[in-house]
């Protein structure tokens, strides 16, 4: 065998260095290769060469295969090429086919060294023809060791995979972000089941999230969303699609979802698996969300519709009161298209001049006399005509202007008391609303103090009112400073809304006020329940032991005014004294004589309906 290799590599080495035609001598510069050189050529070659017959037997190798494998050539001459290379593909009885492709490509495979480490073995297969026709043909293999390569090609796919991944996955939850949704609405899977109107969207927002924050620390936050995330995966079905679309958004697309009542009951399956409790630390967490769901139908031609629909469900949830599903109807979305076009208009309309405020008198019981007022702002929308608060302040609250609105119907209401001062009512002072985003500002009471004074007027001539439910705001810290600050000014400050369900008695022993307004819903029981009337009777007997006046809203029959006489109430205001109106009305109201000014023995009727 080994004579037989060797007329093999002599064939090799004739093809590298032929020998001279016959008759002809080298010149004495000729460096034709002699054998030696040819085969201390093949040894130094980095790559590993074998020389096989076409059974694959091995009839010679150079040292870098030797070393690539850790055979010797002495030891496996003569032995298939399987011996070498523990190629475990190739069968033990083996014969090349020369027509295969082997011969026109790289081969890469994974082989076994003789100490039995693995390595990536890239491969490249060429015939050699026989030079005589005695001699058969030869297979020479090339071998490289190309792990170092796979490994860096392989840890730059798996980089690859891991960006892609991140770019359309949201890093904390896993769940899939906004940029993996806009794709899966463009797949026919979706295309097909918006044809079809069979498939839902449910939009989930979490309840007071900012409060677990704020309580909690932001860890108790991400595993809240986490646990949302958790919750949304139980929830799925096989071809939904579960995302975060936002910081504590949520969105559920629900291909083959043809009835509001199985996408409302996904939805039922949802929040009692987000509902599920929650242990944070030394705590047990109870989250609640809010859902807007949208089905499909025939109006709706793309995903993104769908998913504007849900959202306008959910809004719809949240200013119900929240922790609920709300399905989309197109009464509900003209309803919020109009709030949508609102809070867009609503920093043009204070440049514009479309705000202005009306006065509603407030009456001191004692003598009958009109001694303060309260100034109301309205909308003068160009379109929509006069909307109430109850029509705009929580879109401006939701838009983040609603302090901006507060001081602009602050500097309003300054003038329309200006105004009154003008007309000689020198003594009747002005009650001013100021909401819980104003109140939190450690600059509002400086701006009124300026305001004040830029129109010649006074502390003593205003009284400002925040709401009961501000007190429970989480900016609570500097709305109670707000307090102080405007009570030192000289300015008085009352409680609105009273009694109307929150803390109630409580928020009397930690802040200082020098009114209470009695809630409209407590007056409006009061001929009917004389447990209200005992209410309102011991309310106003803590008011005055704690050196503080009493007024009561929305006052508007006679039972009512003399109960509330009975029951030593000192101030009333109310339709049954006067509906609110602008300023040139209420001056004209005021110098009507008192006997042209019965108090309204009837019922009056509220003001129109909100136009939302």
């Amino acid at each position: 065998m080994r004579r037989l290799g060797q007329s093999y590599l002599d064939m090799v080495t004739n093809v590298i260095a032929p020998p001279k035609p016959n008759g002809l001598t080298s010149a004495p510069n000729d460096q034709a290769p002699s054998l030696s050189l040819c085969t201390r050529l093949v040894n130094c070659a980095k790559d590993a060469i074998i020389l096989q017959d076409l059974q694959s037997r091995i009839l010679w190798m150079n040292s870098a295969a030797e070393t690539m494998f850790g055979w010797r050539l002495e030891d496996v001459r003569g032995l298939p090429g399987v011996s070498v290379t523990a190629d475990t593909n190739l069968p033990t009885k083996f014969h090349y086919d020369l027509q295969s492709p082997i011969f026109d490509r790289f081969v890469v495979g994974r082989h076994k060294r003789r100490d039995g480490s693995e390595f990536w073995n890239q491969q490249t297969f060429a015939k050699v023809e026989p030079i005589h026709e005695d001699q058969n043909m030869m297979i020479l293999v090339s071998c490289r060791d190309i792990s170092e390569q796979v490994q860096t090609e392989t840890a730059l796919r798996q980089t690859q995979e891991e960006l892609q991944h991140a770019a359309y996955h949201d890093d904390l939850t896993g769940l899939a972000n906004r940029k993996k949704l806009q794709g899966y609405l463009e797949t026919p899977l979706v295309r097909d089941a918006l044809k079809k109107q069979q498939i839902g969207v449910l939009q989930l927002d979490l309840d007071k999230f900012k409060e677990i924050n704020d309580s909690f620390g932001h860890a108790a936050g991400d595993g809240t969303l986490i646990h949302v995330a958790e919750a949304l995966r139980r929830s799925s079905g096989p071809q939904d699609l579960a995302c975060r679309s936002g910081g504590d958004e949520f969105v559920l697309i629900c291909p083959k979802v043809a009835s509001i009542e199985a996408l409302v009951t996904r939805a039922e399956l949802l929040l009692k698996e987000v509902g599920k409790p929650l242990r944070c630390q030394d705590h047990i967490l109870y989250i609640k969300g809010s859902i807007g769901a949208s089905l499909a139908s025939p109006e709706v031609t793309c995903g993104e519709e769908l998913i504007h629909q849900a959202d306008q469900a959910l809004y719809a949830a949240k200013e119900n009161g929240r922790a609920q599903t709300v399905v989309f109807t197109p009464e509900l979305g003209r309803v919020q298209t109009t709030k949508t076009r609102l809070a867009r208009e609503i920093q043009t309309a204070t440049t514009e001049g479309q705000f202005t405020v009306e006065l509603q008198p407030q009456m001191r019981l004692e003598d009958d006399k009109v001694t303060s007022c309260e100034a109301l702002l309205r909308w003068e929308h160009p379109e929509y005509g006069q909307l109430f608060p109850v029509e705009f302040l929580d879109i401006a609250r939701r838009s983040g202007v609603l302090a901006d609105l507060d001081y602009h119907s602050m500097n309003l209401s300054l003038d329309a008391l200006n105004k009154i001062r003008q007309a000689g009512h020198e003594t009747l002072t002005l009650a001013i609303n100021a909401s819980a985003e104003v109140m939190a500002d450690s600059n509002y009471t400086g701006l009124l103090d300026w305001a004040l004074q830029s129109r010649g007027l006074t502390p003593e001539d205003v009284c400002i009112e925040i709401q009961e439910s501000a007190i429970l705001h989480p900016e609570n810290y500097e709305i109670t400073t707000t307090v102080d600050k405007l009570r030192r000014l000289g300015a008085r400050v009352a409680l609105d809304d009273f009694g109307t369900g929150y803390a109630g008695f409580a928020h009397l022993s930690f802040i200082d006020l020098d009114a209470i307004k009695l809630d409209r819903a407590m007056i409006a029981r009061l001929g009917k329940d004389t447990r209200t009337q005992d209410i309102v009777k011991a309310l106003v007997n803590l008011a005055h032991q704690l050196g503080m006046t009493v007024i009561a809203e929305g006052v508007e029959s006679q039972e009512q005014l003399d109960l509330l006489r009975a029951a030593d109430c000192p101030n009333i205001q109310g339709f049954g004294l006067a509906h609110p109106m602008p300023v040139a009305d209420f001056l004209i109201w005021l110098d009507t004589p008192a006997e042209q000014q019965p108090f309204q023995a009837q019922q009056i009727k509220s003001p129109k309906a909100p136009h939302l």
